[in-house]
């Protein structure tokens, strides 16, 4: 529901100059049919996507530190079309004309996406953040409120880099690894690990 509510604050600010958008409804795993979340409705759980009018597009905020593997993986069991999902970009964010952005991926209110910065699918990034030129996003990355990421960095599939956090230019932060809250991360990062500090260093490992 965390994510959900932050996709729809930008919908709705999507909307407010786009009438051709609106929120259709809310699909959740745990909330039951009909119940009201954000001034609309749950539709069902996400296997009902199959049975929503074919103009309705996806969004899924599923993001969550340490779990994305799994969350991944039961994204892409749904084996909903590429052409079904949709990525928006808050009209309050800056977005170079060159910038790249895949299906399912979100982009918050105030962020900055230099140029030929290249943002893989469901991806969310949150307000306030800043992404140097000629940075690349693997699928299913978040970054958090007022990170950073300096140029020329990349971002391994399905990593957490958390609010607050700097990535210096050229570092590697591999897949499904941690950045943790104001970290500074100076160096490459390994796959599924832990990072926190100021320069970061590993204190522990995300499940693989």
């Amino acid at each position: 529901p965390g994510g959900g509510n932050v996709v729809a604050q930008i919908v709705n600010e999507i909307q407010a100059e786009d009438k051709s958008l609106e929120l259709y409804g809310f699909l959740n795993d745990e909330l039951i049919a009909g119940s009201s979340y954000c001034g609309t409705s749950v539709l069902g759980d996400f296997e009902s996507w199959r049975e929503l009018p074919e103009e309705v597009r996806f969004i899924a905020p599923l993001h969550k530190a340490k779990h994305m593997r799994h969350r991944a993986a039961r994204i892409n069991d749904l084996l909903i079309p590429p052409e079904r999902w949709l990525s928006v970009i808050d009209p309050r964010a800056e977005v170079a004309p060159d910038i790249v952005i895949a299906h399912g991926s979100t982009v918050g209110p105030f962020s900055f996406l230099g140029a030929n910065v290249n943002i893989g699918a469901h991806v969310a990034i949150r307000a306030f953040t800043v992404i140097g030129h000629d940075s690349k996003l693997g699928p299913f990355c978040f970054v958090g409120h007022n990170a950073g990421i300096c140029g020329y960095a990349r971002v391994g599939e399905g990593a957490h880099i958390a609010p607050g956090a700097h990535v210096k230019e050229h570092c590697n932060i591999g897949r499904y690894c941690v950045i943790g809250m104001g970290a500074v991360v100076v160096e490459d990062v390994p796959d599924f690990a832990i990072v926190a500090g100021n320069p970061a260093k590993i204190i522990g490992q995300a499940n693989k």
